[in-house]
């Protein structure tokens, strides 16, 4: 992806962040300074929480942030190693593929319903975006790495007749493919 998008997406994340913090911020001082809970602030926190997610999950795919149990991982040689993370790799992309499409079937059925935020009054549909959104971006990051990881092993394999290869190489390959 064009870091262009990367910045994009990391700052509409800290937006989001900053959004949820300002709101909350603002609720605690309204409910216990001045005694008048505001009605908008919990939702519009929520509704950010949930953009942060979702946006912060396709960094974190780009950043190669998210949990394994590397004990498993890292117990076998770098062949398996690869396995695992191929293995991975496709669950990922099986996961993103579902929440795309259970997204965008979302958005579509709250926008054809017509429903609005209780307190806000904004269309619900805008705030659903940022599951399918989300949810491709890391889909296309997770391919990205994938297709480096397989590169890199294709090219280690041509110029080796014995498909041995170093498991430090290996390690290198798939972590700079994030």
């Amino acid at each position: 992806m064009p870091k262009f998008h990367a910045g994009l997406e990391g700052c509409a994340a800290v937006a989001a962040l900053v959004v949820m913090f300002l709101c909350i911020a603002v609720q605690v001082f309204f409910r216990y300074a001045l005694d008048h809970a505001l009605e908008w602030p919990e939702e519009v926190a929520r509704y950010a929480f949930i953009c942060a997610v979702f946006l912060g999950a396709s960094l974190a795919a780009q950043e190669g942030r998210h949990l394994e149990i590397s004990v498993c991982k890292y117990s076998f040689g770098p062949r398996v190693q690869f396995a695992l993370t191929i293995v991975s790799a496709a669950f990922t992309l099986l996961f993103c593929a579902v929440m795309t499409v259970w997204g965008a079937q979302m958005v579509l059925f709250v926008a054809q319903s017509e429903q609005v935020a209780a307190s806000m009054s904004m269309p619900m549909y805008v705030l659903y975006l940022a599951v399918p959104l989300g949810m491709t971006c890391m889909f296309l990051r997770t391919v990205k790495h994938t297709m480096a990881a397989l590169r890199g092993l294709r090219g280690r394999n041509a110029g080796n007749t014995a498909g041995k290869f170093d498991k430090k190489d290996v390690m290198t390959e798939m972590s700079n493919s994030w």
